[in-house]
């Protein structure tokens, strides 16, 4: 695998190895750990398997930490919405014909309304994430013991939030900020299109905020398993994860499009949200930490570790040289002596 990061077949340095050469380069934290020998997604999914019952009052543990964002999202929200066009009394079948009275105006004063309620009222996830990061960081951390090899206990929970609880929750801070903002923008954009403004200026920034959110995405998929792996500096995690996001752009894209569409595909419909709520009560955040945590160790075990060795290899190589040269040095000044 060496090979792989360093060369290519025209001996010239490859992608790879010139966007890595800028990392920071060290072991991570495990001792004495046996590289990972089989695929990524073979490794997460025996992991996940074979640790689930360990894993599952954990997961239960992040359910009850993420309640917050659920009740908003799904209960609160709703019910919020309709009282308010209840209260309102407002009139949806105005100017359809004879016998109906009442405007359209109502209609888009309601949609008008929703919109604006959402765009008020949606900035609340961004707290819910931080909660959600607090006892992310428990799982992380018990996830990235089982990705090594290890067994864990209840208590490794508590463990990984008393180590990693502001580092995790800023990142799904930073998270909950990117939704929002994603959201924001589109339903600003929708509010301006139906009030009949200018918008043209919204789609820009609309577009803005989604491919910021992407590079967030593609960020984290990397970062947040390197916070718990290695001993690094912040400023050397964060440099780190940009750089192996880079290199591994396709297998990252693979799992956001897994982790993150999967649950958008899910919450149309009262049925699918409540398979999606059943799911992460079951399962799913142990799911997607062993899935991201399985996913940085194959980036330490393929690129991190790779480069490190291969430092250090030519390093001992460079003072064997050294220390050759001055050892024949050494013995050509005693042969000059013992001439004069």
């Amino acid at each position: 695998m060496a090979k792989t990061v360093n060369r290519q077949k025209s001996n010239k340095p490859s992608f790879a190895a010139k966007v890595l050469d800028k990392m920071t380069l060290g072991n991570d934290i495990s001792i004495n750990r046996a590289p990972i020998e089989t695929g990524m997604i073979r490794h997460w999914w025996r992991t996940f398997k074979s640790n689930y019952s360990s894993l599952v009052i954990q997961n239960i543990l992040c359910m009850l930490l993420a309640a917050p964002f659920i009740a908003l999202v799904f209960f609160i929200m709703p019910n919020l919405e309709q009282r308010w066009i209840l209260q309102n009394a407002f009139n949806f079948v105005g100017e359809l014909g004879l016998g109906f009275t009442g405007s359209t105006t109502d209609t888009v004063m309601a949609i008008k309304g929703i919109y604006l309620f959402r765009l008020m009222f949606y900035s609340l996830i961004i707290p819910c994430f931080s909660l959600i990061g607090l006892g992310m960081s428990g799982l992380f951390y018990s996830s990235r013991n089982v990705a090594w090899g290890a067994k864990i206990k209840f208590r490794h929970f508590f463990r990984g939030v008393k180590k990693y609880w502001w580092q995790y929750m800023l990142a799904f801070t930073i998270i909950g900020i990117a939704v929002y903002a994603v959201l924001a923008s589109i339903y600003g954009y929708l509010y301006m299109s139906i009030a009949g403004m200018t918008t043209w200026y919204m789609y820009i920034v609309m577009i803005i905020a989604v491919l910021i959110a992407l590079a967030i995405v593609f960020f984290m998929i990397t970062f947040l398993p390197i916070i718990n792996m290695y001993n690094f500096k912040a400023g050397d995690k964060i440099k780190n994860s940009i750089l192996l996001a880079v290199v591994l752009l396709l297998p990252s894209t693979m799992l956001g499009i897994l982790w993150i569409g999967l649950p958008v595909a899910l919450i149309w419909t009262s049925l699918t949200q409540m398979i999606l709520l059943v799911t992460f009560v079951l399962f799913g955040f142990a799911a997607y930490a062993t899935a991201i945590q399985c996913f940085g160790v194959y980036a330490a075990d393929n690129y991190t570790t790779v480069l490190y060795q291969n430092m250090l290899y030519t390093q001992e190589k460079e003072r064997r040289r050294q220390a050759s040269v001055n050892r024949k040095g050494t013995n050509k000044n005693k042969k000059n002596k013992g001439k004069r």
